[in-house]
């Protein structure tokens, strides 16, 4: 039995959805994206064919996903910069590695046609 699809299940879906991805952030683990997107905009769609009386109930609810989901942006774009900083990090490590490698002799000294 399939519960039914309501504005507060897609609430909650979506906040778990945030608080998830959120926590799999902190840890350290990357998170897949897809389908939030999706998921919000069924929330929206399903939040606008409320009456006005019904939709004012969710305003607050709206604001507070909102406010989440900005922070999951954020922690989002700090995850993606720390990557692109270690990227550049160990770009620059394996340099150093092989210009040491070059000057203590163990590594082979090539021209520009790797000969």
């Amino acid at each position: 039995m399939t519960m039914p699809i309501t504005p507060q299940n897609l609430f909650e879906n979506v906040t778990k959805f945030v608080e998830d991805s959120r926590s799999l952030i902190a840890n350290g683990s990357s998170v897949e994206m897809a389908g939030i997107d999706r998921q919000v905009q069924s929330l929206c769609s399903h939040i606008l064919a409320l009456s006005l009386e019904e939709r004012e109930k969710y305003a607050d609810l709206l604001q507070s996903l909102l406010t989440e989901l900005q922070a999951l942006s954020e922690d989002l774009i700090k995850q993606r910069e720390a990557m692109v900083h270690e990227i550049r990090y160990l770009s620059s490590h394996k340099k150093a590695n092989i210009a040491y490698k070059t000057a203590d002799g163990k590594a082979p000294l090539t021209d520009d046609e790797g000969n």
